[in-house]
This record gives C-alpha cells, structure tokens and sequence, in this order.
C-alpha cells in the first residue's frame, strides 16, 4: 500500500472511530431534557446529574461483567486490580474537583466529573470486549 493510500485509510479509520465514541459517549437524551428544564436551579441540576450517574454506572457494572466473562483467568485478576485503582482515582480526583471554590458550584462540578469519568470508563470496558 502507498503511504498515500495508507495515510487516507488511517485517516478515515481515526475519523470512524472518534465519531463511534462521540456517539456512545454522549449524554443521554433524558439527561439532556432533565438539565434543559432545571432552570439552572443547582438542586434540580444535581438530580439529573445524579440520575445520569446511575445510568452510566449500570452500564459501567454492564460492561465490567462482560469483560470479566470474556477475559482469561491472568486478565480478570490484572482487570480487577485496574478497576479497584481506577475507582480509587476517580474519587479522589472528583473530590478534588469539587473542592477548589468553596462555593455550590463544587458540588455540580464533583457531580460532572463522576459523570464523566464513570462514562468514559463504561465505555473503555464495553470495547475490551468488543461489539
């Protein structure tokens, strides 16, 4: 292959893969709805925040059990272990981020980056095993 032909299939491949995570790393629709209509009131964005959580860690618990079920004995141990430290920094990390102000904005951005990161990582385990 030359490296014209190849430079354009790598592009495009990034450009599949990117699109594929945008869409299943976005918010989900009720997410959406839930935060249009909290009229930026901090409670109300905290329990769509929290509601949203709830769904991504399902699918987190989902993806987790599948990846556990499809791994070699060696691999689940060293998945357990990834898990447990990444649990560990996502707490300590978000609790960071909703520490810096002092204010209530604190706890929508600690609530956000659980979100986030428990999103992200949902995703991460649903493609250790694949589609």
């Amino acid at each position: 292959m030359n490296p014209r032909s190849l430079f354009t299939t790598c592009s495009l491949l990034v450009a599949f893969c990117g699109s594929a995570y945008a869409a299943d790393n976005a918010d989900s629709p009720a997410y959406k709805k839930c935060m249009e209509a909290s009229g930026g009131v901090t409670v109300n964005m905290l329990d769509c925040t929290a509601a949203e959580i709830q769904l991504q860690d399902t699918r987190l618990n989902k993806g987790y059990k599948a990846a556990m079920a499809a791994l070699e004995a060696d691999k689940k141990s060293q998945l357990q272990n990834v898990q447990r430290m990444w649990i560990k920094y996502r707490d300590a990390n978000c609790g960071l981020v909703g520490s810096l102000t002092g204010g209530t904005i604190d706890s929508i951005n600690a609530g956000s980056c659980v979100l986030e990161m428990t999103r992200t990582r949902a995703q991460e385990l649903e493609y250790l095993v694949g589609p």
